[in-house]
């Protein structure tokens, strides 16, 4: 456990506590001529997975309902360091000074049972109803280069990783580059992702994978898809056709990582597939707009994209 002392500017002095050894380095300061306050943390793990971090904000002599929060926060963290929360303390703690104290907390996600799956067609895989790191089908997750298997969450519209070719070593190989380095392996006649650099794979376990370029175009072709909004997020409900009808799925327009800067959200979905293009630079997968939906063929595998897994036959 962590317990640090941080002198922050005027108006309160906050003790920075991680719940275990799974959370540490805890550390926080308040914005100069503000009333926001960045907390940062150290999720350990070494095992695959999410976790759910908590934030609770405690005065010595007094009680702190504090509530607003965004960040690494809430569901689908995934561990790494220098993850980041932001607390507007002016919204939940208005005219106040004192000594408080942020407790972090982290509880592992048992993927078994944070997520629903459908099977849109017949002989088709079972989609998920979320992204990965998604708290709910509207959320938007998690962002991935192609073949990466950690996944990268805004604080706002602004990254902590930057989505450009120097952190993406996918990028630029051909396809016996990527075979021989162990990034792609041959299944049912094509390449994909080798287990180890598929998200979805690596996030929630078991059978789930993230889709082929064939799935991703039986899913534009085989469903129907409406334009919508849905708990204020703009994107597709892709429902099955016939006997299939009753199933649906939502995919969000969760935009994309490019620098360190989330681009277009609301307005523009794309999502990764396990297969290389035949270039050295691009994947294929979905990507839509209000106006049209399709798979593309050739993009910058550096771009932060979302994943969105699948369950069953790749045929």
């Amino acid at each position: 456990m962590k317990n640090l002392l941080l002198v922050l500017a005027m108006s309160m002095v906050l003790f920075a506590l991680g719940d275990t050894e799974t959370v540490t380095n805890v550390r926080g300061i308040q914005r100069e001529n503000s009333k926001l306050v960045d907390i940062y943390y150290d999720l350990n793990a070494t095992d695959y997975g999410t976790y759910t971090v908590g934030v609770e904000i405690e005065g010595r002599t007094i009680t702190v309902n504090a509530s607003t929060f965004t960040g690494d926060v809430g569901e689908g963290v995934t561990p790494g360091s220098n993850r980041h929360i932001v607390w507007s303390a002016g919204t939940d703690w208005p005219n106040k000074k004192g000594d408080v104290k942020a407790i972090v907390t982290a509880t592992k996600e048992d993927p078994s049972v944070s997520h629903g799956k459908v099977q849109l067609w017949e002989g088709g895989p079972y989609w998920a109803d979320r992204n990965i790191g998604a708290s709910s089908p509207e959320d938007y997750g998690l962002y991935f280069w192609w073949g990466d298997t950690t996944g990268h969450r805004p604080s706002g519209t602004t990254f902590s990783f930057s989505f450009e070719i120097s952190n993406c070593p996918t990028y630029n190989k051909s396809i016996d580059t990527l075979r021989s380095e162990g990034w792609i392996v041959s299944k049912d006649g094509t390449y994909v992702l080798a287990p180890a650099h598929d998200a979805a794979h690596v996030k929630w376990g078991g059978s789930w994978r993230m889709p082929t370029g064939q799935e991703c175009s039986d899913l534009t072709s085989k469903c129907d898809w409406t334009w919508t909004t849905k708990n204020g997020a703009n994107g597709y409900v892709v429902r099955g056709r016939g006997t299939y009808a009753s199933k649906s799925i939502f995919l969000p327009c969760a935009g994309y990582g490019g620098g360190t800067l989330l681009g277009d959200a609301g307005s523009y979905g794309s999502y990764w597939s396990s297969v290389p293009y035949s270039d050295s630079y691009g994947s294929r997968g979905l990507d839509f707009y209000s106006s049209i939906h399709s798979t593309y063929y050739s993009y910058g595998r550096f771009r932060g994209y979302s994943v969105r897994p699948v369950q069953g036959s790749a045929k």
